[in-house]
């Protein structure tokens, strides 16, 4: 198991797709928290806790964590390598939970990389500008949920690229859904029948996991956390259960 996991990670980590959409997802919003906290907070007080300003980039950095999911189970089809891989590896259980495991580690590492670089440039560039702030406060919430919000949308890349077998369609899927579709379909239901179907959006509902606050009309952030992940078992599901079954 050892060996098909340190294949997987050695295929997504020398890839060079890969290392642009990992760049993009760590080092884009990087720059764009540095560029506020050189030129924001002209009244010397940064109001809410670092974290939470930082978090404001969660959904970006989970839908392109969610693209190099799809590169983990496309890539290799594409290329027509995945025969390889399957011979080497007669038991697809092993590659899936390897694919998996990959998938898991990036996301958390780049997650990781990117709050540790941003919080750092917090203290630096703040202290230096005289700027009063909290670094997490009482906010720790937000950090759970977005490592919690990146791992799980990942994982969502990673099934639909193994459903698709196609990188455009699982990308297309990947970000069209929550950006685009699941707005209309949502915000259609709404307008039908006079409630709000917003509160059910599975994506939407795992954006606000990182929100500083959760108002009335919205779920409690367990909620929300259970509908993200009953929505994305469903792909996941889907997922394993083709990769197992059908044909290379």
């Amino acid at each position: 198991m050892l060996s098909v996991l340190r294949s997987e990670l050695f295929k997504m980590t020398t890839t060079r797709a890969t290392k642009v959409i990992l760049g993009f997802a760590v080092v884009l919003p990087i720059v764009i928290y540095v560029l506020t906290l050189i030129f924001a907070f002209d009244g010397g007080v940064m109001e809410s806790p670092a974290v939470v300003n930082i978090a404001s980039v969660a959904p970006l950095v989970a839908l392109l964590l969610g693209v190099v999911g799809v590169m983990c189970a496309t890539q290799e089809y594409s290329q027509g390598t995945i025969r390889i891989t399957l011979v080497a590896t007669p038991h697809r259980v092993r590659v899936y939970v390897a694919k998996v495991l990959t998938t898991l580690t990036i996301a958390v590492v780049a997650t990781a990389v990117l709050l540790v670089f941003t919080m750092l440039s917090s203290v630096v560039i703040l202290n230096a500008r005289d700027v009063q702030f909290e670094l997490i406060g009482n906010d720790g919430r937000v950090v759970i949920s977005f490592f919690f919000l990146t791992a799980v949308l990942s994982v969502f890349g990673l099934s639909l690229g193994l459903i698709f077998k196609s990188g455009p369609g699982a990308i297309s899927a990947v970000l069209l859904w929550p950006t685009i579709a699941e707005g209309m379909v949502f915000g259609l239901l709404s307008a039908v029948t006079g409630d709000n179907y917003f509160r059910w959006a599975p994506i939407q509902n795992g954006f606000q996991l990182v929100s500083e606050y959760i108002m009335e009309d919205q779920n409690s952030w367990t909620v929300s956390a259970l509908i993200l992940c009953g929505f994305v078992a469903v792909f996941v599901f889907a997922g394993a259960s083709l990769f197992t079954k059908r044909d290379a």
